[in-house]
């Protein structure tokens, strides 16, 4: 073998070399990209949310409004007032809800695409949600929130001025209005709701 083809071969087996060593190298550079958006995806991405929505209430409210109702609702904790969540009208992400406020005023807005009814644990349901707190969804006959009925605390509920007893099952009136201003669907009835613990 002549010394021009030695040199040759030890030429080509270098560069067929550093080309392996490129292969190895891009393959390895790829593969820990690959498990950094792997490792990324599953430890950035949200939790899920503490209080999971049925179905009828996680949907947006898109299209023709089946009815659009307004109860009011007030809530003391202990004798101060406990404001409602003050929203711009959506809780997940731009996605209008079927129950929601506009404002810490009290007054809920159920603004429907769907023909059914709506209670008050629905609203504490979304309420939790969107907090991501369960102890927020909480509403019954013997707690509100974190505050239980024991043999110094009561939990009450009038439904205009009148003892309620249902809490949480309180079905909201398709066309209730605590004024006339807020009157959508003739003719409007008053559902104020008033919830007392302490």
């Amino acid at each position: 073998m002549s010394q021009t083809q030695t040199r040759k071969q030890k030429i080509l087996g270098d560069v067929k070399r550093k080309r392996r060593q490129r292969a190895i190298t891009t393959f390895t550079i790829a593969i820990i990209l690959i498990a950094v958006i792997v490792v990324a995806v599953i430890f950035l991405r949200p939790p899920p949310n503490l209080v999971p929505l049925p179905d009828y209430l996680s949907h947006c409210v898109e299209g023709t409004q089946v009815y659009h109702s307004h109860p009011n609702l007030i809530i003391t904790i202990n004798g101060a007032n406990f404001a409602l969540p003050p929203s711009p009208g959506t809780f997940d992400g731009g996605c209008p809800q079927p129950i929601h406020t506009h404002d810490a005023s009290g007054t809920l807005h159920i603004e429907t695409d769907q023909n059914r009814d709506y209670t008050l644990g629905d609203w504490f349901l979304l309420w939790g949600h969107r907090a991501n707190n369960p102890t927020t969804a909480i509403f019954n006959s013997t707690q509100i929130f974190d505050h239980k009925v024991d043999g110094t605390h009561q939990l009450n509920m009038t439904v205009n001025g009148n003892p309620d007893t249902i809490f949480q099952n309180h079905v909201f009136p398709h066309n209730a209005a605590s004024t006339s201003s807020l009157c959508v669907t003739q003719p409007c009835v008053p559902d104020d709701i008033v919830i007392t613990y302490g």
